[in-house]
C-alpha cells in the first residue's frame, strides 16, 4: 500500500467518525429545537449565516449534516483537494457550533 493511499484511507476513516458524531449531536440538537419552538423559542430561520462554506439553508441541523456527508461522498469519488478543504471546515463549524448548542441547552 502506498503512502497516499494509507493516508486517504486514514482521513477517510478520521471524516467519517467525525460525521457520525455530528449526526448523533445534530440528531439531539434537532429534538431540542423542535421543542423549544414548540415553546414559542427559537425563532430564526437558519443555523448558519449565508458566509459560511454551507450551501443549504436551515432552521434544522440535518440538512447541514446531509451537505456534509454528500461532500464526503464527492471527495471519496475524486479526492480532490479543494472538497476536503471545504468538507473539513464544515465539519470543524458543525462540530463548534454544535457543541455551543449542546452546552447552552443542556442536552
Amino acid at each position: 500500500m502506498t503512502y497516499y493511499k494509507a493516508m486517504s484511507e486514514a482521513v477517510n476513516t478520521q471524516l467519517i467518525n467525525n460525521i457520525s458524531i455530528i449526526l448523533k449531536k445534530s440528531l439531539a440538537a434537532d429534538a431540542t429545537l423542535f421543542d423549544l419552538r414548540a415553546k414559542g423559542q427559537a425563532k430564526f430561520s437558519q443555523i448558519f449565516k449565508q458566509e459560511t462554506s454551507f450551501d443549504c439553508v436551515a432552521d434544522t441541523f440535518q440538512p447541514y449534516v446531509q451537505e456534509v456527508a454528500d461532500d464526503l461522498l464527492e471527495w471519496q469519488k475524486n479526492n480532490d483537494k479543494q472538497i476536503l478543504v471545504r468538507l473539513v471546515k464544515k465539519i470543524d463549524l458543525l462540530l463548534k457550533v454544535l457543541q455551543q448548542f449542546e452546552l447552552s441547552h443542556s442536552i
